[in-house]
């Protein structure tokens, strides 16, 4: 597999060396993103549903809450290694959130490490460092997790969508065809995230706050 990184993640200045002014790094700050909840969140699961979009004219007018209409594994196109190769980025379309993957990584592991803001995108991608996806095993990953929605186009499967891209410890894709079996437990893991998202509303106030913040600075 094709190394992504020689450095640490807590730079990633390899990753983007064609397009370095275009994007921005920033750590995981606490303080900033915090909630004016009274009461603890509750922890109901909606089942999956699909639900209309905003417009009936485009190919695929509809939405999945707690799901997915079907998936994708396409080239990524902000993270690339020192060969500008790009990695994979496995996308999950017509979820009713661009922020699924985001909220599947919060929900599993809690408070991400960083946030990548690129020009032209309000709502930064979020870096998971050193993750336990698997229990039963103890391998950890470097988890990129984002999204895309457009709110002017015509609805189709590709007008919305969350995503994710998977690395090991020594930084190598995670979604390539050379390891078949661990793309399929990452996809399943991500899958079953989407599905069993809880209406908590923790994730959004500090992921909010996060994009609020940065318009200030």
């Amino acid at each position: 597999m094709k190394k992504l990184y020689t450095i640490t993640i807590v730079c990633l200045l390899v990753l983007f060396t064609s397009c370095a002014p275009s994007i921005k790094i920033t750590d995981y700050k606490p303080n900033l993103y915090k909630t004016n909840k009274k009461k603890q969140d509750s922890i109901f699961v909606p089942n999956p549903i699909r639900v209309s979009t905003f417009s009936t004219e485009g190919n695929y007018p509809y939405i999945h809450i707690n799901g997915f209409k079907s998936y994708e594994i396409t080239k990524s196109k902000i993270v690339k290694n020192k060969d500008s190769l790009f990695a994979n980025e496995l996308k999950f379309y017509a979820t009713y959130s661009s922020f699924y993957s985001r909220a599947v990584m919060y929900q599993q592991f809690g408070n991400w490490n960083k946030n990548i803001f690129i020009r032209g995108d309000k709502k930064p991608f979020l870096i998971w460092e050193k993750v336990k996806l698997f229990p039963d095993k103890n391998d950890f990953y470097y988890v990129i997790a984002g999204g895309y929605e457009c709110t002017t186009c015509k609805p189709s499967l590709k007008t919305i969508y969350s995503s994710v891209i998977v690395l090991d410890e020594n930084k190598n894709d995670c979604l390539t065809d050379e390891n078949p079996a661990l793309k399929k437990e990452i996809l399943n893991f991500f899958s079953e995230g989407i599905r069993n998202l809880t209406n908590s509303n923790e994730f959004y106030d500090k992921f909010w706050s996060l994009v609020l913040n940065k318009k200030k600075s």
